[in-house]
C-alpha cells in the first residue's frame, strides 16, 4: 500500500507541473509545491472540536438568509428528479447527494498528493494485493441516527453483485471473491486475483466520483432495488451521512439543509460547514447563467467558456478562477474524445473511422471551442507528466498524423472505398456520406462537435448535430448512435489500466447494455486487446510487463481507432468571494476545484462566510 501512496504522490507532484504546458496569453502561475515522493501520504489531521451551534431542525434552514446560503450552478436540466437510486441509469444524486449528503471513504486531491481519509480510517492491502482490510472511523451515523457499519457496505456491495443490472455488478463480480466483518468498523476484502488500485479506483474519489452505499436498515425492506427510487421525503429519503439532507426540490432547484448533528461535527473530525442551506440551481443558457452570476445568484459554477468567465468578471470583481490569470482553468483528468459506434456502417470500417480523424483539425478545436484554453495532446488520457511514459509508446508516426488534419489521406480512402466528390459531398451509389454527431447538453463538448461539424462538411462529408439530455447516455450503452462528442475513455492519471480497460470486452448488441455500463459503448471488440487489459489490471507499476503490454494494446487502440481523441479537457470553475471565502486555487490548493465531485464536501467544509 505504501508504494501506492509513494505513486499517488509522485503524480500529484507531476500533475502541478502542468501549468508549464498548459498557457494561454500568459504563462500559468507557478504551482504550488507538492511533498516529496518518498513521503507517503498521512490520513489528514482531525482539526479540534469546535464548539457545537444550539441544534435546530433542519427545515428551519430553508428560511436561511442569502448570505447563509451557498447556490451552485448546474448546468444541465433536472430531470426525474424522483430517482436517488445510485445504482439505475438516470438517477439525479449528482444534484447534492454525491457531494453533500454522502460522505467519500476516502479522496485524492492532485494538489498535495494526498489521499485524504474521510469516512475511512485506513485501508490497506496485504503484500500480494489481493486481501484488503477496511477500518472506518468511529461515531459515524446515517442522518437518522442509525449508526453506519461496515454492515451498510457489505450490503450495498452485495447488492449489486446479487444484481446484473445495478451500478458497478462486473465489476465486483470480476474482482471480489468473498466480504468479511470483522467488526462493526473493519472488515476484508478477499480478491479473485491481485488489484493494487482496488481500493483508490472504487472507493475513493479519485476521478469525479466512488462506490456509493445506501441504508441496509432502509434497503433491505424495498420489494424491488432495480425499480426503487430511494424518494420519499417524509421517510427522510434518500438518506445519506453528510452534513446535509434534502429538504425540498423544485423544477429546476435542489435544496439541501445543514444537518447540526452531523457525525463529523459531533466527533471532531470536522466542523459544521458554514452555509445553512445549499442550493443545486439550473437557470438555462450560458448567457442567462453569466447573468446570474454577475448579479450574485451563484457562489460558484460549474465550468464556463473564457468569454463568459471574462464577461462576468468585467461586471463583478468578486469572482475568481483557478488562476488569477490565463489560462485560469484547471486540467480535467478527462481527455474529450469522439466516440465512434464500430457496429455502424460505414463506420464499422476502422479506414473509415481514421478519415473522421484525418478531417479533424484539432488546433482549429483548440483555438476556436476552447478559445486557446487547453493543450494539444491526442491521447486517450490526459496530457499529465505522470502518464507521458505510457504516452511515449504510442507510434510517433501516429501521433504526428492526429497533430494536423491529413484530408489527402483522407481523399485517398474514400476514392479507394468507392467514394466519388460531387459538387459539395462525397458519394457512393448515389447516397451521400453522412454523420450524425450527437452532444451532451454541456456547451464544452457541443461546441467540440460545432467545431469539428464544420470541417467535415468543408471537406464533404454532410454532418449534422443532435443535442441531447439524458438520452445522451442510454444512446451510447445502447448502440443508438453513430459518433458522439464525450469523455467516455476517461480514467488514468497514474497508469493506463482505468482508461484502456473502457474498450474491453465483446461489443453488446444493438439495445443491450454493455456488461460494464458505459465503458465498451463504442461496439468495438478484439480478443487480444482485452486479454492484454486483463493482464495490466494485475500488474503492479514497476512491473517491467507492464511497459511491454502496454504499448502491444496501445498499438491496437490507435490502429482500430474505436473512439478519436479530440482535446485536452480543461475545467473554467469560478468562485465568488461575494459571500463565502476560502476557495480551492492553485495558491490555496487543498482540494481539486470541482463542484460537482464527491471530494466537494472537503471545500464546504472548508470555506468560510465573508466578512
Amino acid at each position: 500500500m505504501r508504494s501506492l501512496y509513494r505513486l499517488i504522490a509522485v503524480l500529484m507532484l507531476a500533475t502541478l507541473l502542468l501549468s508549464a504546458c498548459a498557457q494561454a496569453t500568459t504563462q500559468a502561475p507557478k504551482a504550488t509545491e507538492a511533498p516529496k515522493a518518498t513521503e507517503a501520504p498521512k490520513a489528514t489531521e482531525a482539526p479540534k472540536a469546535t464548539e457545537a451551534p444550539a441544534v435546530k431542525d433542519p427545515k428551519e434552514y430553508l428560511n436561511a438568509a442569502r448570505e447563509d446560503t451557498l447556490i451552485i450552478d448546474n448546468p444541465y436540466r433536472l430531470e426525474g428528479k424522483d430517482n436517488w437510486n445510485p445504482y439505475i441509469p438516470n438517477n439525479v444524486t449528482g444534484w447534492g447527494l454525491n457531494a453533500l449528503g454522502q460522505d467519500p471513504l476516502m479522496m485524492l486531491n492532485y494538489g498535495d498528493g494526498q489521499l485524504k481519509m474521510w469516512s475511512a480510517d485506513k485501508f490497506d492491502s496485504d503484500a500480494e494485493a489481493k486481501v484488503w482490510t477496511l477500518t472506518l472511523k468511529k461515531g459515524i451515523t446515517w442522518n437518522d441516527g442509525v449508526a453506519f457499519t461496515v454492515d451498510d457496505i457489505i450490503y450495498s456491495i452485495d447488492l449489486q453483485i446479487k444484481n446484473e443490472t445495478l451500478g458497478s455488478h462486473f465489476y465486483f463480480v470480476e474482482w471480489i471473491d468473498k466480504m468479511e466483518k470483522v467488526d462493526d468498523g473493519t472488515m476484508k476484502f478477499y480478491l479473485k486475483k491481485p488489484n493494487v488500485r482496488f481500493a483508490v479506483e472504487n472507493f475513493g474519489v479519485q476521478i469525479a466520483g466512488s462506490t456509493q452505499f445506501v441504508p441496509k436498515h432502509i434497503w433491505e425492506t424495498v420489494a424491488d432495488p432495480l425499480t426503487f427510487k430511494n424518494y420519499d421525503p417524509e421517510k427522510g429519503l434518500p438518506l445519506g451521512t453528510g452534513p446535509y439532507i434534502l429538504a425540498k426540490i423544485t423544477e429546476n432547484e435542489t435544496i439541501w439543509v445543514r444537518n447540526d448533528k452531523w457525525w463529523g461535527a459531533a466527533t471532531g473530525f470536522r466542523k459544521l460547514p458554514e452555509p445553512l442551506k445549499v442550493i443545486y440551481s439550473y437557470v438555462g443558457t450560458e448567457e442567462v447563467r453569466t447573468q446570474t452570476g454577475i448579479d450574485n445568484g451563484f457562489d460558484t459554477m460549474q465550468d464556463m467558456t473564457l468569454g463568459a468567465f471574462e464577461a462576468m468578471k468585467a461586471q463583478n470583481d468578486k469572482w475568481i478562477a483557478f488562476y488569477p490569470d490565463k489560462p485560469y482553468a484547471w486540467l480535467d483528468p478527462c481527455a474529450r474524445i469522439i466516440s465512434v459506434n464500430s457496429s455502424a456502417a460505414p463506420w464499422d470500417d476502422k479506414e473509415m473511422r481514421w478519415v473522421l480523424s484525418d478531417v479533424m483539425d484539432r488546433q482549429q478545436i483548440i483555438d476556436i471551442a476552447y478559445e486557446g484554453t487547453t493543450v494539444m495532446a491526442p491521447y486517450f488520457w490526459p496530457a499529465y507528466p505522470s502518464m507521458q511514459k505510457y504516452a511515449d509508446l504510442i507510434d510517433k508516426a501516429t501521433i504526428d498524423r492526429m497533430l494536423k488534419p491529413n484530408l489527402d489521406k483522407a481523399e485517398a480512402t474514400l476514392k479507394a472505398k468507392g467514394y466519388t466528390k460531387g459538387d459539395k459531398y462525397w458519394t457512393k451509389d448515389g447516397k451521400e456520406l453522412t454523420l450524425e454527431i450527437q452532444v451532451p447538453e454541456y456547451i464544452e463538448l457541443e461546441r467540440i462537435g460545432d467545431v469539428w461539424l464544420e470541417q467535415l462538411q468543408k471537406f464533404g462529408i454532410n454532418a449534422t448535430k443532435v443535442r441531447l439530455e439524458s438520452a445522451f447516455y442510454d444512446n451510447f450503452n445502447f448502440g443508438h448512435y453513430e459518433v458522439q462528442s464525450n469523455w467516455f475513455a476517461c480514467g488514468s492519471v497514474a497508469e493506463p489500466w482505468l482508461t484502456l480497460r473502457n474498450f474491453v470486452g465483446k461489443a453488446a448488441p444493438i439495445d443491450e447494455r454493455p456488461q460494464s455500463g458505459i465503458t465498451n459503448g463504442f461496439r468495438w471488440s478484439n480478443d487480444r486487446y482485452t486479454e492484454l487489459v486483463a493482464e495490466i489490471g494485475t500488474l503492479k507499476w514497476d512491473d517491467p510487463k507492464l511497459m511491454e503490454d502496454t504499448k502491444e494494446a496501445l498499438k491496437i487502440l490507435y490502429d482500430e481507432l474505436p473512439a478519436i481523441p479530440a482535446a485536452q479537457a480543461r475545467k473554467l470553475v469560478p468562485f465568488n468571494d461575494t459571500y463565502w471565502t476560502g476557495w480551492p486555487t492553485n495558491d490555496n490548493y487543498y482540494m481539486t476545484p470541482t463542484n460537482w465531485w464527491n471530494n466537494f464536501i472537503w471545500t464546504v467544509t472548508t470555506i468560510t462566510k465573508a466578512k
